[in-house]
């Protein structure tokens, strides 16, 4: 690889990136606990864009955007986590956390096809601002799932015990700056502490994002053999069995119990349950048909 510390006068070269990407590797090679974590926290927030109803009249709105958008803030984090700019690292965790949060906000009232629109074209006006903090949990606790949910485990609390991240934006001083507040080399190093630090506020803001997706669509969390009504092509706001499984064991106790309750009491929930209920089952035909007019689009 071409040098470009003598040439340009860099200091933070792509060797040195090279050189944390290996120790990074390494690290978690020695440690596949934290590696097993680590996809199973992405996995579960990456089946979360199923639950986010996909309408006729909100199919290519744009209503599932900020999710997708907080989806990709999250991959980037973990390779700039990899290359060892920790700090930029950092910044883009909080976007996708704050992108996390108005996934849920702009979908409330389920108008996300709706709210959205200034927003996503980025309009230069006071209503495509992205919205603050305050105004996006007063609209979160307008859900009566989430105020009584919020009521019970405080996640606004659990929300701004992560509001440190913005520190790391403006640089707040040496802490939050490229040196992380430690003694080290003015360039890219491994730092095994940040690697677990970021992992640990990964988790928190997985899980938090999470339970307000779950909490929008009370659905979610109930699980059913959900293919035997719709097969393959499944137009529900719902999770498979597994994938629920994999949620719940990344949740604090008490959350799922909590979830499955206001599930159960929720009356849209409970409306549309019935109505899939009431579906006949399919049968093997109609399912294989599914599937060789899937294959029949693939190709």
């Amino acid at each position: 690889m071409e040098n470009y510390f003598g040439e340009f006068g860099l200091i933070y070269t792509p060797e040195h990136s090279d050189e944390v990407l290996e120790k990074t590797n390494i690290f978690l090679q020695h440690n596949p606990d934290l590696k097993q974590k680590y996809k199973e926290l992405n996995w579960a927030y990456n089946s979360i864009w199923q639950i986010i109803p996909q309408t006729i009249e909100n199919f290519w709105s744009g209503h599932t955007f900020p999710h997708i958008q907080s989806y990709d803030e999250f991959q980037i984090s973990f390779n700039l986590l990899f290359f060892g700019f920790y700090k930029q690292s950092f910044v883009s965790l909080r976007s996708g956390l704050e992108l996390g949060l108005l996934s849920v906000y702009y979908n409330i009232n389920d108008l996300g096809h709706e709210t959205v629109k200034n927003w996503l074209k980025s309009q230069n006006s006071w209503d495509s601002n992205t919205p603050k903090a305050e105004k996006i949990w007063k609209i979160l606790n307008s859900n009566s799932n989430i105020k009584r949910f919020n009521e019970k485990y405080d996640l606004q609390k659990k929300f701004e015990a992560l509001s440190f991240l913005h520190n790391y934006v403006h640089s707040k001083g040496w802490k939050y700056s490229n040196r992380l507040g430690l003694m080290k080399p003015n360039y890219q190093t491994f730092e095994e502490s940040i690697v677990l630090k970021w992992l640990e506020v990964y988790k928190d803001i997985i899980i938090l994002l999470i339970t307000l997706h779950i909490l929008k669509y009370p659905i979610s969390i109930i699980k059913y053999d959900w293919d035997k009504k719709v097969g393959i092509d499944n137009p529900f706001p719902v999770l498979e069995a597994f994938e629920i499984e994999a949620i719940e064991a990344l949740l604090p106790a008490g959350y799922s119990e909590e979830l499955r309750n206001i599930a159960q009491n929720d009356i849209l929930t409970q409306e549309l349950l019935l109505y899939i209920l009431s579906l006949p089952d399919m049968s093997e035909e109609e399912i294989a048909l599914q599937i060789s007019k899937l294959n029949n689009q693939m190709v």
